[in-house]
């Protein structure tokens, strides 16, 4: 058999025994290998090719092309799972933001998303410092960032500056690079560019704070990016949409903080979104507690790491904070994992004073979270381990 050459940094050949090719990738492979080696490698002869009698080829070399495209196929699936993600925050209100970010960074890592754009619903502009430091912390520079110009929420309120000016040995814990003045653009803006770049129907948007920026886009005219406006653009492009935001909770007379902050643009979303939404209250959220004990044990280097300096700087420790946002990401990234129920089909409106109506409409394309006993510590285990990177938290 003649040398082959291989240029790629991710494959190696191996001439004499194809099967060692498959070894030397994942387990699924090595095993499959393992057993064509066995089973076939050893039993079938040279056959000869039709019509060319001195040019044999082996049941190796059939074996080898056949789990060469078995791999492409793997790689093409993998690709293909990858969700496309844009994230929607008002990171700097509430520290479960940056805990539903880490999730969604891990996430990537793990290949299962990819993270378009970060746009932002809260106002202040040293939040655009923060979340491009946290971005290239996660290894992501240059991540795609909007901003709610003239949005709600504009106090800089706790861990946002104390994070930001955090030095560690004389080494800030947040390297940021851009800020406001990096010509950053309208959260909406960059939804329409994103949205229009991606294939139909395949975006999730995960909404996890003041809906402005949502507002905005809904309402947007076509530009350089599209020719549909928002409402057109929002059916076109996006498969789901995750909000965190509502209370479905019968008799409950509280509100929802992220709806009262801007309850104009919610009332739009719920009136004027083309596709599916479903939204976690926050009974959901209250209902599991993230862990104080996973800030202080499961980070590497924790004194300087940005997620626990900046939990640590919300409140006076110990304490444990509801999981609103991080439900949210679990449901949009692993919708069919059976983590949590759902509600029937119906409707949300949003009335004046800001409290979340739900009506049972078999035809409606809304739907919220609930959580059974039974289901509430693997649910919590899941979003701990997501926000840690670990198989295993240490407060398990």
């Amino acid at each position: 058999m003649a040398n082959l050459v291989d240029n790629s940094p991710s494959l190696k050949f191996y001439p004499n025994d194809p099967f060692k090719y498959l070894k030397s990738m994942q387990k699924p492979f090595f095993l499959l290998a393992s057993f064509l080696n066995s089973s076939l490698y050893n039993t079938f002869q040279p056959v000869t090719i039709l019509n060319a009698p001195r040019k044999k080829t082996s049941a190796s070399l059939v074996c080898f092309m056949l789990l060469l495209l078995l791999a492409g196929c793997a790689q093409q699936q993998s690709k293909e799972i990858s969700v496309p993600v844009i994230f929607d925050t008002d990171i700097g209100n509430d520290i479960d933001d940056v805990l539903a970010l880490q999730m969604l960074f891990n996430y990537e890592k793990e290949g299962k998303v990819n993270i378009l754009g970060i746009t932002i619903s809260k106002s202040n502009p040293r939040v655009v410092e923060y979340i491009d430091g946290y971005c290239r912390f996660n290894g992501r520079e240059n991540m795609p960032l909007g901003h709610a110009y003239n949005g709600v929420n504009p106090e800089p309120y706790r861990y946002v500056p104390t994070t930001l000016d955090t030095l560690v040995n004389g080494e800030r814990v947040l390297f940021s690079q851009r800020s406001l003045a990096n010509d950053i653009p309208e959260g909406y803006m960059l939804q329409r560019q994103l949205l229009a770049a991606q294939p139909d129907h395949s975006v999730v948007m995960i909404v996890v704070g003041p809906q402005t920026n949502i507002q905005r886009l809904l309402e947007s005219e076509p530009d350089e990016h599209s020719n549909l406006n928002g409402i057109a653009l929002v059916k076109r492009k996006v498969r789901l949409l995750s909000v965190m935001g509502g209370l479905y909770t019968k008799g409950s007379t509280l509100l929802d903080w992220n709806i009262v902050q801007d309850i104009k643009a919610a009332q739009m979303l719920f009136e004027k979104w083309p596709g599916g939404i479903v939204v976690s209250g926050p009974e959901v959220g209250n209902d599991l507690l993230y862990p104080h004990q996973s800030i202080l044990n499961d980070f590497t280097d924790g004194y300087k790491h940005p997620l626990c300096v900046s939990y640590k700087a919300y409140e006076p420790m110990p304490y444990d904070r509801p999981t609103w946002d991080l439900t949210s990401v679990l449901y949009a990234i692993e919708p069919d994992a059976g983590y949590f129920d759902l509600s029937g089909s119906g409707t949300i409106a949003i009335d004046s004073a800001g409290n979340g109506i739900f009506t049972d409409n078999p035809n409606g394309k809304h739907r919220y979270l609930k959580v059974p006993e039974d289901k509430k510590e693997r649910i919590l285990k899941k979003m701990v381990n997501q926000v840690t990177g670990k198989q295993e938290s240490t407060y398990q």
